[in-house]
């Protein structure tokens, strides 16, 4: 059983897991940031990552705000930049120093971007990302994502466009685990909020940064995963980005969809490790 525990970021009553405290200010911490689907979060998003890596790491894995188990708000003026914010403050006061950061799609999107800033935000010294940069079609499989109704019979649909191996969508106490977590209060409204997109709003000046991440500036090491099979992507979407990133590497799940980190955890776990070993001279 992963610690789970709450601390107050601000005045926010924050959710995360931690694991490996003997390894606290031996090597970097491993901060994981999860998925942003209904219903993501962190014991979800990285609970069979967690054990291997706190075999030899101090990590931590926050839930994101209005997420998981963590308060619900949601910032209509500018949650994206709320969400970095709470971020570094949850660094801060966990005093750990730099900190391998891995985001799991719209955290991996979101890690990116921060690692790209002249100045960036959090004290990165090497970036994971699993599903996340490049483009976001808005297709039939996004819609599904978004479209969330409160029903189990939707969080299985979600399910099975995350996955595919069709054994999750068949697991009942999972699909279960994730629905509850979905219809939290205030769950539904926090993740649908970020949805809503006011008609007389400029999208396209709001989204720049994210839609045009300058991927040379980014000075850390880089790891990016992708499913073979993710339907949330296009095909071969990482070739656009990856070799723009000067000291990344990729790394295909030939058996993933959107959810590698889940569906192909000891590949993920093996490869993660070795490149975390790399990157600390270990």
């Amino acid at each position: 059983m992963i610690p789970s525990k709450y601390v107050s970021v601000d005045g926010v009553r924050t959710h995360y897991l931690e694991a490996g405290d003997a390894y606290r200010g031996v090597r970097p911490t491993v901060l994981l940031l999860h998925s942003a689907e209904f219903g993501g979060a962190a014991e979800v998003t990285w609970e069979f990552n967690i054990p291997a890596l706190a075999e030899r790491y101090h990590v931590l894995a926050p839930d994101h705000l209005g997420f998981g188990r963590t308060e619900k708000i949601f910032d209509f003026g500018n949650q994206f930049e709320r969400r970095i914010r709470h971020i570094r403050r949850f660094i801060e006061i966990m005093d750990v120093g730099g900190v391998h950061v891995m985001g799991s799609s719209m955290s991996g999107g979101l890690s990116l971007t921060v690692a790209a800033r002249p100045r960036p935000d959090w004290p990165l010294v090497s970036l994971v990302c699993c599903s996340g940069g490049g483009d976001a079609p808005d297709n039939e499989a996004r819609k599904v994502l978004n479209s969330f109704d409160g029903t189990k019979e939707h969080m299985r649909r979600i399910v099975d466009m995350m996955f595919t191996d069709k054994r999750w969508q068949a697991d009942e106490a999972y699909i279960k685990r994730r629905w509850e977590l979905a219809t939290l209060p205030g769950a539904w409204e926090a993740t649908a909020a970020a949805r809503f997109k006011a008609p007389f709003r400029d999208a396209a000046r709001n989204r720049a940064e994210r839609d045009n991440i300058a991927y040379e500036r980014i000075g850390v090491p880089a790891l990016v995963f992708a499913g073979r099979f993710d339907p949330l992507r296009e095909p071969g979407y990482t070739d656009g980005f990856v070799p723009k990133i000067p000291k990344a590497q990729l790394h295909v799940f030939e058996k993933a969809a959107h959810m590698g980190n889940i569906e192909c955890a000891a590949e993920f776990n093996a490869r993660t490790l070795k490149f975390l070993a790399e990157v600390d001279g270990a």
